[in-house]
């Protein structure tokens, strides 16, 4: 459950400032119009997860008496939660020095190690082809103008 809470709260947090930047309209987007987006939809996926974690709780049956709370059998959720957005909070921050293709580059590989993508080929040639396409999308494209660094 804290998972869930941890992503709508990251949601919250980029929706609120992304309102910041400009949004434009729908034929015409500005710049905080993909991160608003992107941020409520991220909170409508972690509300939906936490209400279904929510129903599928176990019950205790009224007659008995509850069972005595046990540490919690964590599955690693809340750690790569954690880690995304260490991963994310890297990408901002070396996207200016780096620019857009190869922080996007190494997002990528950091999020698909966190997953545990394997083998490694795998790994790279996703990284690889996902930030190529993204460029073309977003910078040619789209013609949005987005950081260059050393590379690109």
């Amino acid at each position: 459950m804290s998972a869930a809470i941890s992503l709508f709260v990251f949601g919250a947090v980029t929706a609120a400032l992304s309102l910041q930047l400009p949004l434009g309209a729908l034929r015409m987007p500005g710049t905080g119009f993909f991160p608003l987006a992107l941020g409520l939809a991220l909170m409508a996926l972690a509300a939906g997860h936490g209400i279904q974690l929510y129903l599928a709780r176990p019950r205790a049956p009224a007659r008995e008496a509850p069972a005595a709370p046990t540490a919690p059998k964590g599955d690693g959720a809340t750690r790569r939660v954690v880690l995304f957005v260490a991963g994310v909070i890297a990408a901002v921050a070396l996207l200016q020095p780096l620019g857009y293709v190869v922080s996007s580059l190494l997002l990528m590989l950091v999020l698909l190690q966190i997953l545990g993508l394997r083998p490694w080929y795998a790994l790279v040639s996703i990284a690889l082809v996902s930030a190529a396409a993204s460029y073309v999308v977003f910078v040619r494209w789209l013609q949005i103008p987005l950081p260059s660094g050393w590379l690109f």
